[in-house]
């Protein structure tokens, strides 16, 4: 009974904290003058070309204007845009924010928003840690990105890998309401009501589970207001599966290569595909990537953390450029790309956050256009969170987001590192 009482009363405090956030997770507006962003070149996330000498005024939080130079409002603050690029605020929206001790993860997240990224996703960890990461963020008691995050769910196998149990302590494995293991007898409606109790955004949808357990899931997740994000293959789950259920969004640009292989409920594996004899635009692969494309599933590659971090052997040299060929097929069919690291930030590595170094791989590895790959890492990224109507684009009633730059991203992609500004929220967070 105890650990019923606490866990009814977490559940009422995170719902409590998630009501207050409002539309998209919005603090309230920011009492400071308006400001003006004079004469920049203003690359809205759309994939819209670059509108170059643009005026965008900044009032409580917001984009108030957006109108020529000539012909720009006026304000008691400028910001002097000429010879600088603004894009909308960078969203990694695929992290693991863990449970390292507060003051590293708070140190990693101010990191990531001095490099420009305003929003990210988390997608499965302690919702009690990202819950409090969030709230500080949204207090003004922590200076970092915007926190979204997921409640997780799979079979109950799953449910003794050590991340699991990490993530979990203090309760016994698959019962923490962010963490859930599912069997054909579990209440989904209830189990999809307790996770949206912690203030998950989302479920994500991970392993040992069948083509069953997915639809149940991911349907009831949608009749309750939640995005649904999902491992490419759930194992023995294949990735069509999830599409056909419903899924907003597969993660791991690898794993589609189980469409086109046997069934399997080895999840160990998932990153160990048949490569050699699933061709990227075999059959298989082209019809799944086109069901994807008319049922509006999104894509979330996360190319760089496969090619620079996972052990590099016969495998892998057969996978890196498998996930590059079928990202470049997924962006050609027209799947919604979006942006992710799987990681966030490694300081021992780059004082600049991973979503740099991804889209660059989009761009230099699968193809994608400079364009296309901001449009992945800011409005396809606020969709696949759920908050595009707030966020991800530069747009008249959009939050004040954005990042200035001292290069053109949409000749050379890697000029997202020239940081010049960042605001958040209409809030100077970097300065020049």
């Amino acid at each position: 009974m105890r650990m019923i009482r606490t866990r009814v009363v977490f559940i009422l405090t995170l719902a409590a904290a998630s009501a207050a956030r409002g539309q998209g997770g919005a603090p309230a507006a920011p009492r400071a003058v308006p400001i003006l962003v004079r004469d920049v070149t203003l690359i809205d996330g759309t994939g819209a070309p670059p509108r170059a000498h643009m005026d965008m005024l900044i009032d409580r939080g917001r984009i108030a204007a957006i109108a020529p130079a000539a012909a720009g409002p006026a304000a008691d603050s400028v910001i002097d845009g000429r010879g600088l690029y603004a894009i909308p605020g960078l969203i990694d929206a695929h992290v693991h924010l863990g449970t390292d001790p507060w003051a590293q993860r708070a140190a990693d997240l101010e990191r990531a928003l001095q490099g420009g990224v305003t929003s990210v996703f988390d997608l499965a960890g302690d919702a009690r840690a990202t819950g409090d990461l969030q709230r500080a963020v949204l207090a003004g008691q922590l200076a970092g990105p915007h926190v979204y995050y997921v409640a997780l769910f799979g079979g109950p196998r799953f449910f003794t890998d050590p991340r699991t149990v990490d993530a979990s302590r203090g309760f016994a494995p698959g019962a923490a309401p962010w963490m859930q293991a599912v069997t054909d007898t579990t209440d989904v409606r209830q189990a999809i009501a307790v996770a949206r109790g912690t203030g998950a955004t989302g479920i994500k949808l991970y392993a040992a589970l069948d083509s069953l357990e997915d639809a149940r899931l991911t349907a009831e997740a949608h009749r309750q207001g939640l995005r649904v994000i999902a491992h490419a293959t759930t194992f023995p789950g294949r990735p069509g599966d999830l599409v056909a259920a419903g899924a907003d969004m597969l993660a791991h640009a690898p794993y589609l290569v189980w469409q086109g292989s046997p069934r399997s409920d080895d999840y160990q594996g998932r990153a160990r595909g048949d490569f050699a004899h699933v061709a990227a635009d075999s059959p298989a692969i082209t019809g799944l990537l086109r069901a994807m494309a008319a049922r509006g599933v999104a894509l979330n590659p996360t190319l760089w953390i496969f090619a620079n971090e996972l052990p590099r052997d016969s495998v892998s040299r057969l996978r890196t450029p498998w996930m590059y060929a079928v990202t470049r097929e997924a962006q050609r069919l027209g799947v919604r790309i979006v942006a992710g690291t799987d990681e966030m930030i490694a300081p021992e590595r780059d004082s600049l956050p991973i979503l740099h170094d991804e889209l660059e791989v989009l761009v230099r590895g699968a193809g994608l256009t400079p364009l296309q790959a901001i449009t992945a890492g800011t409005a396809n990224a606020a969709w696949a969170i759920g908050v595009d109507s707030l966020r991800g684009t530069l747009a008249v009633g959009k939050a004040a987001d954005l990042v200035l730059l001292g290069g053109d991203p949409a000749a050379d992609i890697r000029n997202t590192r020239a940081i010049r500004l960042v605001m958040q929220d209409g809030r100077v967070v970097r300065p020049r």
